[in-house]
């Protein structure tokens, strides 16, 4: 009997998701300083300065966005769409890239349940890539 309700817990777990953390990952050649929005199926970047971000994926597959001036329209799709349930859980991590990256703003109620990340090339001449994982 206990083998049975340690296999049906495991189970519920892995049908809800519950049971491991959602991972996004983005990589982008940036020059400059960027920052990268993200809420539940949509990613977008508002560029800062310098150049305008080239070479994105996002999950691994390639994004080719149209900018409106320094916006870019969204990455729509995102799988599993972002939906913390514990905005403080949520991690960034740097994988790639010389500049730092942080975040800004974690969701909540007042910005839409938008994350929103920076990432800056800081003072270095050229472009680095740059790819960056956020779990939930």
């Amino acid at each position: 009997m206990q083998a049975f309700l340690l296999l049906w817990i495991s189970s519920l777990l892995l049908l809800c998701g519950c049971g491991k953390p959602h991972v996004l990952t983005f990589r982008a050649v940036v020059d400059g300083r960027d920052v990268v929005k993200v809420s539940g199926n949509q990613l977008w970047i508002e560029h800062e300065e310098w150049e305008l971000p080239t070479q994105l994926f996002v999950n691994g597959k390639p994004w080719h966005p149209v900018w409106n001036d320094k916006t870019s329209t969204p990455f729509e799709g995102l799988v599993p769409a972002f939906h913390p349930r514990d905005p403080q859980k949520i991690k960034l991590t740097q994988l790639k890239g010389r500049g730092s990256v942080d975040i800004v703003r974690l969701p909540n109620a007042a910005n839409d349940e938008t994350l929103v990340c920076r990432i800056d090339d800081g003072p270095f001449s050229g472009a680095d890539t740059y790819q960056v994982s956020v779990t939930w």
